[in-house]
């Protein structure tokens, strides 16, 4: 199968860098944002296969990053998943309401983020 290409948009370094280092670590390709700025025009040029999208980021949220994603015919089809420090049902709802395809809490459990990955490349990444 062809390398995968995910793009992680995280503000926060530390938890950018545990996400980059645990998907290069099963051959990944990586991309990352630190924040929404000019997101859409990225994942056209880019072409991810999956972006894994902080739901709490400075400026524009993940929330309408993703609802923008998911309204372009050139990036609808991009799953998105969705990771946020608020675990609260309604987060994960909302999530999933504006078109992530998953939704984690953070702290990440590695075993689980791996898992859920995964099933939205459809790869094993073990």
């Amino acid at each position: 199968m062809a390398e995968e290409k995910i793009l992680v948009v995280e503000d926060h370094p530390l938890n950018r860098e545990l996400v980059v280092a645990a998907l290069e670590a099963r051959g990944c390709t990586v991309l990352e944002a630190e924040n929404g700025l000019g997101l859409l025009e990225r994942v056209k040029a880019e072409r991810p296969t999956l972006i894994i999208m902080d739901l709490q980021l400075p400026g524009i949220d993940g929330f309408a990053l993703t609802r923008q994603l998911k309204r372009d015919a050139e990036t609808r089809d991009i799953p998105v998943l969705a990771v946020s420090a608020f675990a609260g049902s309604e987060d994960r709802i909302m999530a999933l309401e504006v078109g992530c395809a998953a939704s984690l809490t953070k702290p990440l459990d590695l075993l689980i983020f791996l898992e859920t990955v995964a099933r939205l490349l459809q790869r094993d990444l073990r």
